[in-house]
């Protein structure tokens, strides 16, 4: 049943600009305060209404436009205005650091150091995108700052998609015949990557850890080990004319390492220490964090004692990337019996190549197929596979709702998350956690037991680094703001001036000479850069706001023709109910249309006509419905 045609709403005064008049006292009486019990004009009971029934309802607030959308990001930056100059010409005997990103954010970690007529880049990585940037793939660094210089060669610290995953798209604008210097592990996979994409690169050059390589006239760098979630994790030694930088990469201390990998050498850092740092660039991602990260030995205690318990399959869900865990499950599986199951192919690439390095030892005939998994006891079986973060069409998201080819849940299975939630995936994990239980099968997830350790340093870790270096400058990097900001507490409480903790900023510049270091208010592009299907660059902002605006408000589409005695006027919805079915919706529309229409002389041409009915539909859309759709004209 529909309701009546609503009638329009009193024009209510604004006390925006003078709140005192909200209330008028008299004889003991509030007057002119509008609530939704009291809103000064007579409301529809609705009493026709049976249950079940659609209807619109009244409230006596207007609601408040949200677009043009600002993401709090872009709010509060409109709000502060800081200050950005341009980058300057750099200036002799300095040299430049630039942050193309990574410093506020989980990802898109890369660097730039700059001196005289060179410029070295530290990691490429991309950032997945955040509840705002609906559709894209990801977004990667901005590096337009290097049109025209001389890039004279490409760092990689180790093999993770947050230090790798734009190597790709960027050495495309970069050039493949720029040099690009990894580990063993991170250059099977960009040669993997590459391959696929058939975009050979032709200067790969694979490090040997603690040999010094000349890069350019003005850098050398010696890569050396870090304990990370990866094998072949590396820091740099960067030595420049103007002195020693140390870049960590992503790393923590690691007191009992897994097996056939090298660990962290403190003999090697202490000396490097003593011969003096002038700037140590460190990772923020868990060093606001207190005590120290456990090893990665720890969890294989309550790993085994899952395994044990296990009735059936046991299903276990994490990162392809983390190497040492899914070592550690393969090694367990062993130990009890089980056959290894990898799902995912991003989980077979990561652990073919770590077979190939020796990585990663399993037992011959202890990785199979799932058709071969299928034909033994569930209790002999584990299935190793993507999708701790809740991902849509991951493998472990496919094997709950019964979209895999391979296989489907079973109530005796046995579940185990053996990663942390990535901030912005906890109500995506906790679908999947509901989707699972409710099938049977128990669930074990890192904060009920130690089935994970992370593989960034903890505050104790930074400051033992710290210790070790003895850097002239500390600079936290990698991270969201508090993360940093949490880093740089550590330095002071171990005696470091704020004048000596810079905390840098995308894009914006850093600059050491032989004297010293001084932070500047120049920064370098840092627009987004996205990845969105085949596109890279070419969707922005804008795009992506008309995306949020569609997903949350729908699509109306007016068309305008003109017709033989007038103007015929027809409308179309996405993600809306049709106009024709809201009550009094197309008569409002109508009338605020036709009263345009019967005056045309003030607009200019027909896309300034079109804009003004944009903004006049939304207004009408947003007080009879309180929606504020995207609004589309096509003039006829």
């Amino acid at each position: 049943m529909q309701e009546k045609n609503l009638k329009n709403q009193e024009k209510r005064p604004n006390h925006s600009r003078n709140p005192d008049k909200k209330f008028s006292q008299k004889n003991g009486e509030k007057k002119n305060f509008r609530n939704f019990f009291n809103s000064g004009k007579k409301l529809h009971t609705n009493s026709h209404l049976k249950p079940g029934d659609s209807f619109v309802f009244e409230d006596s607030f207007r609601p408040r436009k949200s677009f043009p959308f600002l993401t709090p990001t872009q709010a509060l930056k409109k709000f502060l205005h800081p200050v950005e100059e341009r980058a300057k010409p750099l200036e002799k005997e300095t040299l430049r650091v630039i942050p193309f990103g990574g410093v506020e954010q989980v990802g898109l970690n890369c660097m730039g150091f700059e001196y005289e007529d060179e410029l070295l880049i530290v990691d490429m990585g991309l950032q997945f995108a955040d509840q705002y940037q609906l559709g894209i793939n990801n977004t990667i660094p901005d590096l337009s700052y290097c049109k025209g210089k001389k890039v004279v060669g490409v760092c990689i610290t180790h093999g993770h998609i947050d230090h790798i995953g734009g190597v790709f798209h960027l050495m495309e604008q970069l050039g493949r015949d720029t040099p690009i210097y990894s580990p063993a592990m991170a250059y099977e996979l960009i040669k993997l990557k590459q391959t696929d994409m058939k975009a050979p690169l032709s200067k790969m050059i694979e490090y040997v850890r603690y040999r010094p390589v000349q890069i350019g006239k003005h850098f050398q760098v010696t890569p050396f080990v870090v304990d990370h979630s990866i094998p072949d994790s590396l820091g740099l030694l960067i030595e420049t004319p103007v002195g020693r930088f140390v870049h960590t990469g992503d790393w923590k201390f690691d007191q009992n390492p897994l097996p056939h990998r090298p660990s962290t050498n403190y003999d090697w850092l202490e000396a490097l220490g003593k011969r003096g740092v002038r700037g140590l660039f460190s990772d923020s991602t868990n060093a606001h964090l207190i005590g120290s990260s456990i090893s990665e030995s720890e969890v294989i205690h309550s790993m085994e004692e899952i395994f044990q318990k296990a009735p059936a399959r046991v299903i276990t869900a994490t990162f392809s990337s983390i190497i040492d865990r899914v070592m550690l499950i393969i090694a367990t599986s062993e130990k009890f019996g089980r056959k290894v199951v990898l799902m995912g192919r991003s989980m077979n690439n990561y652990i073919d190549i770590a077979i190939k390095l020796g990585y990663v030892r399993p037992k011959p005939g202890t990785i199979i197929s799932m058709a071969d998994a299928n034909k033994l006891p569930d209790n002999q079986v584990t299935i190793c596979c993507t999708g701790a973060q809740g991902e849509r069409y991951a493998a472990l998201m496919r094997i709950v709702t019964g979209e895999s080819r391979d296989t489907y849940l079973k109530p005796d299975d046995t579940i185990i998350f053996s990663s942390s939630v990535i901030p912005g995936n906890e109500r995506a994990v906790q679908g999947l956690f509901d989707l699972i239980t409710q099938q049977g099968p128990r669930v074990h997830h890192y904060k009920e037991s130690e089935i994970h350790a992370g593989g960034h340093a903890r505050e104790e870790d930074t400051k033992k680094m710290i210790r070790l270096l003895n850097p002239e400058f500390y600079i936290p990097i990698y991270g969201y703001p508090h993360m940093l900001r949490g880093n740089a507490r550590n330095a002071y409480e171990l005696g470091y001036k704020k004048s000596h903790v810079p905390i840098l900023k995308n894009g914006k510049l850093l600059e050491f000479t032989k004297d010293g270091m001084r932070e500047t208010d120049q920064y370098v592009s840092k627009k987004l850069i996205t990845v969105d299907g085949r596109m890279v660059g070419y969707t922005g902002e804008k795009e992506l706001h008309d995306r949020f605006q569609i997903s949350t408000q729908g699509v109306i589409v007016v068309a305008i023709s003109k017709k033989s005695g007038g103007y015929h006027i027809k409308y179309d919805s996405v993600g809306l109910p049709a106009v024709s079915q809201v009550p009094g919706l197309e008569k409002n529309l109508d009338e605020a249309i036709r009263h345009v229409l019967q005056d045309l002389s003030r607009f200019k041409d027909a896309d300034a006509f079109a804009r003004f009915i944009e903004r006049k539909v939304g207004d009408v859309i947003l007080r009879e419905i309180g929606k504020e759709p995207k609004v589309v004209v096509v003039v006829q």
